[in-house]
């Protein structure tokens, strides 16, 4: 075999992070006999096994392994020069990957403007915690993420630095309580051990009140006044009371917002990339019109 074909490796990747045969070919826009003779003629042709089949499902064998990831960097290739031939407008799909916390700070205005720019582009995010995130990226399973560095051991590129702030509803005092009860994200979240860590320095009983994988729901809880948060500044609501020493809370460090961007990313991929960076270099006020 001299010459890989694209369509096949585009059903290939399509298999891998969908999941199977079915959804890979709803995603292609092809029957699934069609997608699965693809691949079994890829296979044929390469004189090697790429999945393995079984009765927990499909994956990749350790060559099917390797060529995915050179498929991914073809596509890409493929996807600017087509893109580049037709004036420079990236077209096709890009998947992002942020907590939470971020999209309205940073991905609402920012997916205004590059919408407008790139309307033939498809979006579609994933909300989970940094720590999960990094490594889909890694795995090609987004193209690019926005997310909390880990101070330890920072990866990727630092694009801001956001202040950590106490927070609680206006017209409560929560944080007279003993202990003091608070509304976090789930273990894994960046900055709940930095929270923690502050609170045990400064000697002080802490208790966790409620736990959420959404903003939503740590929203929720620090709305009834029965809870005290920490968010990053950006995700701060501005009719929320901002504590520290004068309540008897000690300060918190800064934590830092990266991005990471797939090896293989497309051209659509490194464009929002880009209007990631212009926008968190803005000002929130500038950012948000």
């Amino acid at each position: 075999m001299r010459h890989l074909d694209t369509e096949s490796l585009g059903m290939l990747i399509a298999i891998v992070d969908s999941g199977g045969f079915t959804a890979a070919a709803e995603r292609v826009g092809r029957t699934q006999s069609a997608v699965s003779a693809r691949i079994a003629q890829l296979e044929s042709n390469l004189g090697v096994r790429l999945l393995e089949r079984s009765r927990r499902g499909i994956s990749l064998t350790e060559t099917g392994e390797r060529l995915v990831a050179h498929a991914r960097r073809l596509l890409a290739f493929e996807s600017e020069a087509l893109a580049d031939l037709k004036g420079g407008t990236p077209e096709g799909s890009v998947r992002i990957g942020m907590p939470d916390d971020y999209v309205d700070a940073y991905f609402t205005p920012t997916i205004a403007r590059f919408a407008a720019a790139y309307p033939r582009v498809e979006i579609s995010i994933r909300c989970d915690l940094s720590k999960n995130l990094e490594p889909e990226v890694e795995r090609g399973q987004l193209d690019v993420a926005l997310f909390t560095r880990d101070l330890a051991r920072p990866t990727g590129e630092l694009l801001k630095r956001e202040k950590l702030l106490w927070l609680a509803a206006r017209g409560h005092r929560p944080e007279r309580n003993d202990p003091l009860p608070l509304a976090l994200f789930p273990t894994g979240c960046r900055a709940r051990p930095h929270i923690a860590a502050a609170l045990d320095k400064a000697g002080l009983n802490w208790r966790v009140a409620c736990t959420s994988s959404s903003q939503g729901g740590i929203h929720a809880a620090v709305e009834t006044g029965l809870c005290v948060t920490a968010f990053a500044e950006c995700a701060a609501p501005p009719e929320w009371r901002r504590l520290g020493p004068a309540e008897g809370l000690p300060a918190l460090p800064d934590m830092e917002i990266g991005l990471v961007l797939a090896p293989a990313a497309s051209a659509a991929a490194r464009r929002l990339a880009e209007v990631l960076r212009a926008g968190l270099s803005m000002p929130m006020a500038m950012a948000a019109e």
